[in-house]
């Protein structure tokens, strides 16, 4: 009857280790996984130069610190919000306002990425009067891809489009003469890996506009986007720098 009792016990003891290393591993991909059940694929535009493709690897952690995994997918920007709406994808970067009232199943994380100065930029030969873009009128420019800001100014100003892939191929039409003027931010166009091209370039003085840039996520992400938005100002950026050439 003694030995009875030592077993049962014995094999309670055991029952409740066996209990507390399930519950600490249960914990244990709580912790790791958060609101996130499995990795989030967000796209950032392949059109990027590197400089700027290292600036939003750095917003991997916001999305650590709410227990999400990330992995970053270069993706072309004229299709990048529309694979999200179809949950191909889990949200996309660096995006302007507005997008959300157009394309279904999407939603805006509320707090900016980046406010960030678009400058006009054109050859240091050229005479063009950059302080006054409506002269600009009828002058040629580049779009990467799917760009929503740069479409919109081009439009505004009647400005002459020629597209291409990305920042190198639209910065080597400005070197050539192939455009008369480039519009972008300054973590862009002066990216250090893009040097044969932008000392060539001067900037005007002002910008012509400033721009947030959000992060948009497919809307079955509500409770990540909420999650997001009370930390993200610690790791928002801007390019307050003073302007290193001017006219």
């Amino acid at each position: 009857m003694q030995n009875l009792f030592c077993d049962t016990i014995a094999t309670m003891k055991c029952s409740l280790a066996h209990l507390a290393i399930l519950c600490l591993i249960i914990f244990s991909g709580v912790q790791s996984y958060g609101k996130c059940s499995k990795a989030l694929r967000i796209s950032v535009a392949e059109s990027w130069p590197p400089q700027v493709l290292r600036i939003l690897d750095g917003f991997k952690q916001p999305f650590k610190d709410i227990g999400c995994e990330v992995i970053f997918k270069k993706v072309p920007l004229s299709r990048s919000l529309l694979l999200v709406s179809k949950h191909e994808l889990d949200g996309d970067t660096f995006r302007i306002a507005g997008f959300e009232n157009e394309i279904p199943h999407l939603l805006r994380v509320q707090t900016p990425m980046a406010r960030l100065k678009y400058y006009f930029y054109k050859n240091a030969g050229s005479r063009l009067n950059l302080e006054q873009p409506k002269t600009l009128r009828g002058r040629k420019t580049c779009l990467t891809l799917g760009n929503r800001l740069r479409s919109q100014v081009a439009k505004e100003l009647q400005l002459e489009v020629l597209e291409a892939s990305n920042t190198v191929q639209c910065l080597r039409m400005l070197a050539t003469g192939r455009i008369d003027v480039f519009f972008g931010p300054i973590i862009e166009v002066q990216d250090p890996a893009l040097k044969q091209y932008n000392e060539a370039l001067i900037r005007a003085n002002q910008p012509y506009t400033i721009a947030n840039l959000y992060i948009y996520l497919n809307d079955n992400h509500k409770k990540v986007a909420e999650k997001l938005e009370p930390i993200l100002g610690k790791y928002f950026i801007s390019d307050d720098a003073p302007p290193e050439r001017s006219l």
